[in-house]
Formats: structure tokens, sequence, C-alpha cells
């Protein structure tokens, strides 16, 4: 798999303006090369659990099962302890992706699938780099109140635009790993945080339309929600799920599910 593969649209246009903004890239490998890196490696060995074929053997095996497929050098894989699903990955050069115990806990198997290859979609995709520097930013304003907002301004809104555009592309590699099917059940559970799902998986694109309408109805209901989600790093879940339920008509995407299909058969 590449990049090019499952790149959203939108995505790659957020990235070539990131790319303007001269000597970022370069801040962030400065502040990789003198630690900041092997200062979260430090901290996860140290307080996360790492995984492997002893404690985990069947999340290892499917996470390098995952690895291999969509075809990236493979990172460390941590549990950490948090009440609230979720997942991310990080660094730029020794990368990671750390999973919370309760995603551990609810989701089966294939869903646990599903979230593992869309951290990887992030790797494939490059996005460690912005991703590592967005978070940099958040913590040094939140932790060591060295920047802000204010301070940064049109930037830090660029990256959280860019930032939502690429969890679109790596939704389309969880996709892709998974199918699509799999990937709208983990998606519910993500949003509602429950361990088992009553009726269709495709209850979150049925509400997209609607929200879809609330957005539209009027010039000030568009302007409130476009106002409350550029402050937003990821998409709402709504519109993640109705994303991937209209490109899983597309050729790109039964090209690649075939192929994935073919090769592990």
């Amino acid at each position: 798999m590449q990049a090019k593969d499952i790149m959203h649209p939108e995505d790659a246009k957020a990235l070539q303006v990131l790319r303007k903004l001269k000597g970022f890239d370069e801040l962030i490998r400065l502040s990789m090369e003198y630690g900041y890196e092997q200062l979260y490696r430090g901290e996860n060995l140290g307080m996360l659990l790492k995984v492997n074929t002893e404690n985990y053997p069947l999340l290892f095996q499917t996470f390098k099962e995952v690895v291999k497929t969509v075809g990236i050098r493979e990172p460390e894989l941590y549990i950490y302890n948090d009440p609230v699903m979720n997942a991310y990955t990080y660094g730029e050069t020794n990368t990671f992706i750390a999973l919370s115990s309760s995603l551990v806990e609810r989701m089966n198997i294939n869903e646990l699938r599903c979230v593992i290859a869309h951290e990887c979609g992030h790797i494939l995709c490059q996005h460690t780099l912005y991703n590592t520097l967005l978070r940099t930013i958040h913590e040094l304003g939140y932790w060591l109140q060295l920047l802000s907002y204010a301070t940064l301004g049109p930037t830090l809104m660029a990256m959280q635009y860019w930032s939502r555009k690429s969890e679109l592309s790596a939704d389309r590699c969880a996709a892709v790993v998974v199918g699509e099917r799999t990937f709208q059940m983990t998606m519910l559970k993500l949003t509602c945080g429950m361990k088992e799902i009553k009726g269709s998986p495709y209850q979150l694109v049925e509400q997209a339309r609607e929200y879809h309408r609330l957005e539209k109805s009027s010039w000030l209901d568009r302007i409130q929600q476009n106002c409350r989600v550029a402050f937003y790093t990821h998409p709402q879940m709504v519109n993640r799920a109705w994303e991937i339920d209209r490109w899983k008509n597309s050729w790109q995407y039964r090209s690649l599910r075939e192929k994935i299909q073919e090769k592990n058969n």
C-alpha cells in the first residue's frame, strides 16, 4: 500500500499548505534530535505496558499483521491505563502506537485491527511529523504555558484543519484493511463507548444525514457548526462515518480491498 492510494484529497491540499510554513519542519526535527522523542520513549517504557508475544499474543500478532499489510516499518505498541477508548501514534523516527486499556477491553480483535490500521495509516501518510508538532505545541501551551492560541494564531488553526483532514486518510487505511462494515462498527463503539452495539452498524451514517440537514438549515447554524469544528483536531464522528460510506463505492476502495483480501487468502 502507498500513501497516495488512501490519502484524502483535502488532506493532501492541507499538507501542501503546511509545508509552505517555513521553519516548522526544522523546528520539530531539531526537538527530536535533542531528545524529545527519546523522552517519550522513556516515558512509555516507564509508565505504559509494552505489548509482546508473552502478555497479549493475539493482539501482538494482529498488530504485526496490520503493519505488514500496510507496509510500514514496525513501530512499538503500548497499552496505557485510561477509561476513555482512544489510541494515538507519535514520533518521527522512533514511532509508537498506544492503545487505551478500555479500548483493548471493549473492542473485539477485528475492531482492534481497525484501530491499529488507522494509526498505521497516519505513519504511512507521514502524518507523524506534523502530529508531533501539533501535540508538542499543545503540551508546551498547557503544561509550560509557553505557547498559546493567541501566540500562534493562524498557524495553529491551519494545523488543526490539516489534522482533521489527516484523520480521513487514516480512516481510509483502516477501512481498506478491515472492510468498511467493521470500520463503521468500530466508529460506533468509539462514539458511544459501549462494549456491545445494538442495531445497524450504519447508525452514524444515518445520523450524519440528520446532522447535515441541521448544518444547512440556516446560515446561523452553518456558522455555528463551522466555528465549533474549527477548534477540533478530529472531525465529528458522523462525518468520519459519512466519508467512508461514500468512499466505499469508489473504484479505489474496491481495488485496494480486493488486493488485500487476495494477499490474505
